[in-house]
Parts: structure tokens; C-alpha cells; sequence
């Protein structure tokens, strides 16, 4: 069988190598062979030759020689240490580059997403922050104001106890002046005095800036309706102060009137009408005459104010005849007068009484009516109770 001719191989192309120019002839002494049993490794030390070489000394490998490569050793092999062991190279192909195709409008997208969910995580953690906060600092809120609300309890409680001994102050100098004007006929000219130098202090200002977070509503309503029930008290005595004022004077006379005499203030002039007609005329005597009702005794004539002018006029006590021929005047009995037209110091002086007397309930109370009686009264505690109450409801707070 005939010889199949085989291919040349082109190991420059395959290599990827251009023909290499020819070498200087190294000058020194041969290489080193290889020990016995070993595999070779040729190192060779070029050195370059002078101009020309030398006769008989191998220059090197003809042009356009290429030395096949060494085999690898292997790394356990002693001598790869010294041989200078580099790996093989691998056989594998270059990895081929692919291009990748990103979608713009899914990575925007992808973008947005992340950003919201990053903004729902943060509004979430703030959210459970500000709650951890807002518990902690309410609850710290809460006990500032639950101390605040009992030192305010406190101060309002030592308000209304001063303010009850007030009241019981003004009870006191009150039923003392009734006494005097109704009791003992004698007008009480030191009361008003004493009531310009008692105040009761409790008013609105006593709750500005106050804590009720602890305060029943029971208690808070009292307080509003307390603070009501003294401005009234403060307004009537200021009323009363005015009165007694005012009063003095004509019930101090009317008092100063001995007892089982009475005055004579009004007389009855005797007259004729242009008709003809006998007629009385009421006046008011000019000075009143103290009487006694078992001796009384009258002057000859009256000055009395002039019924049909001004100034004052007179005529004579009428002591008998014909009254028609001749003017004369008669006096008015005192009691008389007093039942048809009310004394004016009586009615000032009832007057009185009962505003002192309604002071003095709204104060200290009034209790139910008695059994058996026609009358329908409840019990009405006064301002001094309800104090004393308040305090109590306060301090236990």
C-alpha cells in the first residue's frame, strides 16, 4: 500500500509566532546535559559574541528554527523548584463575550418601587417611634398633671376654708346688727363699718391655670357654684353697707323716741271748698309733738306746711264751736296714719330686718319646716356647710 502523504503543518501560523532572527553564537562552554534518568532542561546563558565569531564554535540553531517546547514538569518533581515550574497552559477556548439587553422602562420602574418602599419603611419606623414618644412622654405629661392636680386641691381647699371662716364672720356681725334693730330699738351704727372690713377672697380667679384632671365632676361643679353663691354674698353685703347708709339717720330718731310716747306728725285743717262745703286738709306739722297716749298735751296753735302752697301756714287747735265758721286744725292720731300710710322709718327699718335676716340665712341655712306646720319648706344648706363640704371632697383628691 502506497504511502499516504501526510499534511504539513504550519507550526509558525499555529503558534502565532513570526520567524525569529537568527541568533548570535553564544561563546562560553557547552550546555550542561541532563542527568541521568531525569528529564533535560536546557538553560542556556547568552552571551554575546564578538564581530565575526569564531572558527569551529556552533553559533546556534540555522534561521527559521523554532525549538519545541519543553514538557511541564511536574510539581512534585524535584527539580521543578529549579527548572522554574510554570503550570501548563490550558487548552480551554476564550470565553466568548455576550451582550446584555437591560429594559429602561423596567429599571425605572424597579427604581420607583424601591424608593416607595424605602418611604413606607421610613413613615413606618417614625410612626412606631413617635408612638414610643408619644407614650412616653404622655405618660410623663400625665403624672406632671396628676401632681400639679393635687397641689392645686391643696391650695383651693385652704381658699375655701378661709373663705368659710369669712362667711361665718359676716353671719356673725350680721345676726348681731338684726338684734339691735329688731330686738333692742337700737340702730347698729358700727355694722357697716365691720362689713367694709370683710371680704369674702374667693372668686374666678381661684381656678385660672388650675389642673382638674384628677377632680370628680361633682366637686368641679361645686366649685364653679361656690365661687357664684360668694360673688352674690359680696354684692348683697355691699347692698346692705349702702342701706344702713343711707338709713341711719331717720331710724336713729324713730329709735330715739322714748318708749310709751309716740309723735304727733300730721293735723287736719278744717276748711271750705269755693262751694261752700266744709273740708280737711292734710299736712305735715312744721316740728312733730311727742306725746304720751295718757297726757297729752297740745299747743294752742299748729304750724303745719301750707296744704294750697308753700312755705308754712297756721291756725288754731280746734277746741269747739261751729268748725265751719271758724278754720281750725285737728291732729292726726300716730297710730292711725301708720295703718292706712306705713310709718316711712317702720318700712325702712322692716326693710332692713329683712335683708339682714335673708343675708343671714343664705349664710348660715334654714332647716326644714317644722312637722305639723301648713307651710311646705325643704332644708336649704347656707354657704358655710357647703364650704366645710368642699374642703372635704378637696382634700380627697
Amino acid at each position: 500500500m502506497a504511502e499516504e502523504k501526510k499534511p504539513k503543518i504550519d507550526l509558525k501560523s499555529r503558534l502565532g509566532k513570526t520567524p525569529a532572527p537568527a541568533p548570535v553564537a553564544p561563546v562560553g562552554p557547552p550546555p550542561s546535559r541532563p542527568p541521568p534518568g531525569g528529564v533535560g532542561v536546557a538553560v542556556a546563558a547568552p552571551v554575546a559574541a564578538p564581530s565575526g565569531g569564531l572558527p569551529g564554535v556552533p553559533v546556534g540553531p540555522p534561521p527559521g528554527y523554532a525549538p519545541a517546547p519543553s514538557p511541564a514538569l511536574d510539581a512534585n518533581h524535584p527539580l521543578a523548584a529549579a527548572a522554574g515550574y510554570r503550570p501548563a497552559p490550558s487548552a480551554a477556548p476564550a470565553p466568548q463575550l455576550q451582550r446584555i439587553e437591560v429594559d429602561e422602562m423596567a429599571v425605572q420602574q424597579a427604581a420607583k418601587s424601591a424608593r416607595k418602599q424605602g418611604l413606607v419603611v421610613g413613615i413606618v419606623i417614625a410612626m412606631v417611634l413617635g408612638g414610643v414618644g408619644y407614650v412616653a412622654g404622655g405618660a410623663a405629661e400625665q403624672g406632671a398633671g396628676r401632681a400639679k392636680s393635687k397641689g392645686d386641691a391643696k391650695e383651693l381647699s385652704d381658699s375655701v376654708g378661709k373663705a368659710s371662716v369669712s362667711l361665718k364672720t359676716l353671719a356673725e356681725k350680721m345676726e348681731a346688727g338684726s338684734n339691735s334693730l329688731i330686738k333692742e330699738h337700737k340702730f347698729p351704727d358700727q355694722l357697716a363699718k365691720d362689713l367694709g372690713a370683710i371680704h369674702v377672697d374667693f372668686d374666678g380667679t381661684q381656678l385660672a391655670g388650675r389642673r382638674f384632671s384628677g377632680f370628680p365632676q361633682d366637686t368641679t361643679h361645686e366649685l364653679v357654684s361656690f365661687i357664684t353663691a360668694v360673688e352674690g354674698v359680696n354684692d348683697r353685703k355691699a347692698v346692705i353697707q349702702r342701706l344702713l347708709d343711707r338709713l341711719q339717720k331717720p331710724i336713729t330718731e324713730q329709735f330715739a323716741i322714748p318708749a310709751g310716747t309716740v309723735k304727733i306728725n300730721y293735723v287736719i285743717a278744717v276748711d271750705k271748698d269755693p262751694s261752700g262745703n266744709p273740708m280737711g286738709l292734710l299736712s305735715t306739722l312744721a316740728a312733730p309733738i311727742q306725746v304720751t297716749p295718757q297726757n297729752i298735751s297740745l299747743p294752742p296753735k299748729f304750724t303745719f306746711a301750707n296744704p294750697g302752697g308753700s312755705g308754712n301756714t297756721e291756725l288754731p287747735r280746734y277746741s269747739g264751736g261751729d268748725i265751719a265758721k271758724s278754720p281750725a286744725a285737728i291732729y292726726v292720731v300716730p297710730k292711725t296714719f301708720d295703718t292706712v300710710c306705713p310709718s316711712a322709718q317702720n318700712g325702712q327699718i322692716a326693710q332692713l330686718g329683712a335683708q339682714i335676716g335673708d343675708f343671714i340665712r343664705t349664710i348660715r341655712g334654714e332647716g326644714a319646716a317644722p312637722a305639723g306646720s301648713d307651710t311646705v319648706q325643704d332644708s336649704k344648706p347656707g354657704l358655710v356647710e357647703r364650704a366645710d363640704k368642699l374642703v372635704d371632697a378637696l382634700n380627697k383628691i
